[in-house]
């Protein structure tokens, strides 16, 4: 792969799920093209459907089903050009096969994809923050069972604290996302710890510990897939 040649598909991008985590990922996927020239980077199709209802409402408390809004959001992008699409959300994968019955293109699994990347380059153990419908939806646990990968679970007032940074993101107040992760979560945390929500990327950092970031590793992935030229890069796993 070279960075002028030939982008092989086009990746749809389902996002405003939310907001800001989503341009996290599309500056993330700009940034670690190998390009010389506006031309070598990606042609994407971008769905920013910000009226899907919230996943996690829907998954624990009974709130609208999110389904139908990611399956037109998936149609949405087939008609517009592209060859598959990818959520930019965690909890969304947990309506996957319900909505790949009704897509036109194929649904990639990115939590799935990102658990084999990681299990190739040795991770086997990690620490899975995220929302509590993600933890309860088992999204990732049945892709570390595929890969022989342990997963640990935060215990329930971590996962309350990474509610509060995750739902301060999407509304905006990014300083108190980021006072709750320094002093409620990060001291509780250890090894590697897989970012498992869009949102936190966005907020979290540490020196102590091995932060695997979903936006970039998910912007890899979409990059490779379509054909393009990931930058050598220190970042990420």
């Amino acid at each position: 792969m070279h960075a002028s040649g030939l982008q092989v598909k086009v990746p749809g991008i389902v996002g405003g799920m939310g907001s800001l985590s989503t341009v996290d990922f599309l500056q993330k996927v700009v940034s670690l093209t190998k390009a010389d020239k506006d031309q070598d980077h990606l042609k994407m199709v971008v769905d920013f459907n910000t009226a899907v209802p919230d996943r996690t409402t829907a998954l624990l408390y009974g709130g609208e089903d999110p389904t139908p809004y990611l399956v037109d959001s998936v149609n949405r992008l087939a008609k517009a050009g592209a060859d598959f699409a990818v959520f930019i959300c965690n909890t969304a994968y947990a309506f996957l096969e319900k909505v790949r019955k009704q897509a036109v293109i194929p649904v990639l699994n990115l939590p799935e994809l990102t658990v084999e990347r990681l299990c190739k380059k040795g991770i086997k153990r990690f620490w899975l923050t995220g929302t509590k419908g993600l933890i309860k939806s088992g999204v990732y646990q049945v892709a570390a069972e595929k890969f022989n990968v342990e997963i640990l679970i935060p215990t329930e007032e971590v996962q309350d604290n990474l509610m509060t940074i995750i739902y301060s993101v999407k509304a905006g107040n990014v300083e108190k996302a980021k006072k709750v992760w320094e002093e409620a979560v990060e001291p509780k945390l250890e090894g590697y710890v897989l970012l498992g929500c869009t949102e936190l990327p966005v907020v979290a950092r540490s020196e102590r510990l091995k932060l695997i970031d979903v936006n970039l590793e998910w912007a890899k992935i979409v990059i490779e897939l379509c054909g393009k030229a990931v930058k050598e890069d220190e970042t990420g796993v």
